[in-house]
This record gives C-alpha cells, sequence and structure tokens, in this order.
C-alpha cells in the first residue's frame, strides 16, 4: 500500500512587475494606451494612469488588468489582484 502524504500548502506564486512585463512585450506606453482604448472601448487612457498602475500607486480593476493583458499578448486573466476598486456613489436624479 503506497504511503499518502498531506497536501503542501498554497503558496503565493511569484510576482512579476507589469512594467517588466512591457518592457518584455516591446511595446511602448502609448501602444499600450491604445490597445486598452480599443478592449475597453473607451476613448483615452493616459500613459500616466499606466505608469501609476505599474509602479503601484494606484490601482487597477480587473476589466483593466484584462486589457493589460491583452495589450502585452497574454490572456484575459493571467493578471489578478486583490485590489477592490471604490464604488462611486451618484447623486439621485431630482
Amino acid at each position: 500500500m503506497a504511503k499518502t502524504t498531506a497536501p503542501r500548502a498554497q503558496k503565493n506564486p511569484p510576482h512579476v512587475p507589469l512594467a517588466a512585463i512591457r518592457q518584455l512585450s516591446g511595446k511602448k506606453l502609448a501602444e499600450v494606451c491604445k490597445s486598452i482604448e480599443h478592449t475597453l472601448g473607451v476613448d483615452k487612457v493616459h500613459p500616466g494612469t499606466i505608469s501609476a498602475i505599474e509602479s503601484g500607486t494606484r490601482g487597477a480593476s480587473q476589466p483593466m488588468l484584462d486589457a493589460l493583458a491583452i495589450a502585452y499578448g497574454l490572456k484575459p486573466g493571467d493578471i489578478v489582484t486583490d485590489y477592490d476598486p471604490r464604488v462611486r456613489e451618484l447623486p439621485e436624479a431630482v
């Protein structure tokens, strides 16, 4: 009879900075912005926004991370976060 062992505890996978992924993709910030605009169907994504996400001074929603993944040649869902974007409360219409 084979001896069984308990499964190993889950570990956090290694993290790779988004700027490193962008650099490996060979894309400039402006190219990434254009790709995100196309993927999300928005008018303008500023390079400063992507730079702030890369540096960690700004969080990113999962749709934004999926758009970044596509821009870098990855699959949506390959970049994940535990960031929970704030929900803006809109004033009630009068």
